[in-house]
């Protein structure tokens, strides 16, 4: 095929633009905030279009009827997968300097969805938010969009190569798996969002909203005046920026709107005049043309810059952005280019390499994880640990650990399960992830609650007003459940939803008990440290009397108190109260409990207690003998 015959320099400006909204994204610089870049990770979602029109161009341009699958996968593997092992190689070299052993070991379970082009799904099973981006310090994120890519990459091409006789059934079978996709995406964008994130049935109707746009492109120009072109290029363009400035809610993304900016970009790839807007066109061509470099090496710096700088400010954010575009030419011409011409082989022997690299990174930082203090930095670790008592039941699920419960299986998964033939009283604590800390409160020390059995139900109030309610009505632990014990760190606008719990128990016979708004702390610095983590490091040593007094300082009454006592004044006749300050903090002798009896920590964030932290807190409740006083014993 001559490339210069077929090199469309919009195409490349497009692609140009789209990594810049992406690289803008995820820098988050102050100077460029606003509702643009705040919507600038749809760059993603217009790589999807323009892949969809590429590779559908690339096969019927190259004569579907003599289309070879091998020579398709070739090229895209040679494509790819250098650029790809030299990225993921670094990077993993990279976090032995700047993270501790859970968030290392993070990263390599991560590295294994890259070389099985899952990553979309890992992250989803994971329930990793891609708005958080470099808050969930994970340097291969963005490797959902290629995973996913991969997944079209292999899949797509089938369609042409058992169909390659008859172009009328192509169309017809990609319309249907466009609109199923939609449907897919109207269903599940706003109850089960992170799942339409992720999921690549969810993009498939961008990927193929661009083949679609290659397919009827000559029909729908015909019936256009070529006078029209440029206006509708422009329309186009219009559309992308007018999605941008007006849809502020990126947790709900894709959605029902998202055809607007796939229409958009439609149009600029139908429409396009060279002759046009030339000058403009080549100087994002140029990006463009390092458009895969920049998208692979862009995040990884995102991450090390907030890890390696106290003040991440747009200074350095720029000179990050600067060695990424330097990174990007470099590798352009010494991995992109050179690969692309070598024969195969070379690329699936770097693939291996990666593999075995993978498995060797993972066993180096098992030497690690022993090296440990009692007192523990690493609050991902202490995070993830705290969930071991909820951890998913189903041994051959990828996803360990879930706090909102979104499927009729996940209550039986990420809970126990009360025994129906006990006569036990059975608490069924719901919430949100401060109901997890009340669980384990209990369940930690259950030796000392011989009566009792526990389980646990993740819900927020806002969800008793969506289909989520009917789930927790139809779990086996709700209907086993004697008391329902409600935590959850209230917003004001949760109130009103308060008295909808209370009528829910009421109607299915369960004893209320609703745990007031815990104390908060300062909340973690960017590092992800704890004012008493920055506390230890400045002291180099921790006594718990000094640092239960340091504490208390820190507590930020007016996130709790206003709230609490809203709460008190509406419900305290009503329904048995729980304050969780009885068992933290204490006015009198002004100390919170901040380390247990070993120096281990009670809290790993403003507000969320360790496991070790809901042991040593159950058994002061035990001890203060709350537990008979709300328990009605």
């Amino acid at each position: 095929m001559n490339k210069n015959l077929n090199f469309r320099i919009d195409i490349e400006a497009l692609r140009g633009f789209s990594v810049l909204l992406v690289i803008f994204y995820h820098f988050d610089l102050d100077i460029m905030r606003g509702k643009l870049i705040n919507n600038g990770h749809i760059g993603v979602d217009l790589f999807f279009v323009i892949s969809g029109y590429i590779i559908t161009k690339i096969i019927l341009e190259n004569k579907k009827n003599s289309f070879s699958l091998i020579n398709f996968y070739s090229r895209r593997i040679r494509r790819i997968i250098p650029l790809l092992v030299i990225v993921t190689t670094i990077s993993l070299i990279t976090i032995f300097f700047i993270f501790d052993y859970f968030l290392i070991k993070k990263n390599i379970k991560s590295a294994y969805a890259i070389v099985t082009a899952t990553s979309n799904l890992y992250f989803w099973l994971s329930s990793t938010v891609y708005q958080f981006a470099e808050k969930n310090n994970l340097m291969f994120l963005h490797f959902w969009s290629l995973s996913l890519e991969m997944q079209f990459y292999i899949f797509f091409p089938l369609i042409f190569f058992f169909f390659k006789k008859n172009l009328k059934i192509i169309k017809f079978i990609l319309i249907i798996i466009f609109f199923i996709s939609y449907y897919f995406v109207l269903k599940n964008y706003e109850i089960h969002n992170l799942f339409n994130f992720y999921n690549s049935l969810s993009r498939a109707f961008e990927l193929l909203g661009g083949s679609l746009f290659f397919i009827f492109s000559k029909d729908i120009k015909y019936f256009v005046k070529e006078k029209f072109f440029f206006i509708l290029y422009l329309l186009g363009f219009t559309l992308i920026i007018s999605y941008m400035y007006l849809y502020q809610n990126g947790g709900y993304h894709p959605n029902p709107q998202s055809l607007f900016f796939i229409l958009g970009i439609g149009l600029m790839l139908i429409f396009n005049e060279d002759q046009k807007l030339y000058s403009i066109k080549n100087y994002f061509s140029k990006v463009g043309k390092i458009s895969y470099s920049l998208y692979l090496w862009h995040f990884p710096l995102v991450v090390i810059g907030a890890n390696l700088f106290v003040e991440f400010n747009d200074i350095r954010k720029i000179f990050l952005i600067m060695v990424c575009f330097l990174l990007s030419v470099i590798s352009y011409n010494i991995v992109e280019k050179k690969f692309r011409k070598k024969n195969t082989s070379n690329s699936l022997y770097l693939y291996l390499f990666l593999i075995f690299f993978i498995f060797g990174a993972n066993y180096i930082v098992e030497q690690k994880k022993n090296k440990f203090s009692n007192f523990i930095l690493d609050n991902f670790y202490l995070a993830d640990e705290s969930t071991n008592l909820l951890k998913n039941k189903n041994k051959y699920s990828i996803r360990k650990e879930k706090n909102i419960f979104s499927f009729k299986n996940d209550s039986l998964n990420y809970s126990p399960q009360f025994n129906p033939k006990s006569k036990n009283r059975k608490i069924l604590f719901v919430g949100d992830s401060h109901s997890k800390d009340l669980f384990n409160v209990f369940e930690m020390n259950k030796k000392l609650f011989l009566n009792f059995e526990f389980a646990r139900y993740g819900i927020n109030l806002v969800d008793f007003n969506n289909e989520r309610k009917k789930l927790l009505i139809d779990s086996s632990n709700f209907k086993a459940a004697d008391y329902i014990f409600f935590s959850q760190r209230y917003k004001n606008e949760d109130i009103k939803y308060i008295d909808k719990l209370i009528e829910l128990s009421k109607t299915h016979n369960k004893k209320i008990i609703l745990a007031l708004k815990k104390p908060e702390f300062e909340a973690n610095n960017y590092k992800n440290q704890s004012i008493l983590d920055l506390y230890y490091l400045k002291n180099k040593k921790i006594n718990k009397d000094e640092s239960d007094y340091f504490f208390y300082k820190k507590l930020n009454k007016q996130n709790y108190e206003k709230i609490n006592s809203i709460i008190k004044e509406k419900y305290s006749d009503k329904i048995t109260l729980f304050d969780y300050y009885e068992i933290i903090c204490d006015n009198q002798i002004k100390k919170c409990q901040s380390i247990d009896e070993e120096n281990k920590k009670i809290f790993y964030d403003y507000g969320h207690f360790t496991l070790n932290g809901s042991k040593y807190l159950g058994k002061i409740l035990y001890q203060k003998n709350i537990h008979n006083r709300i328990f009605d014993n």
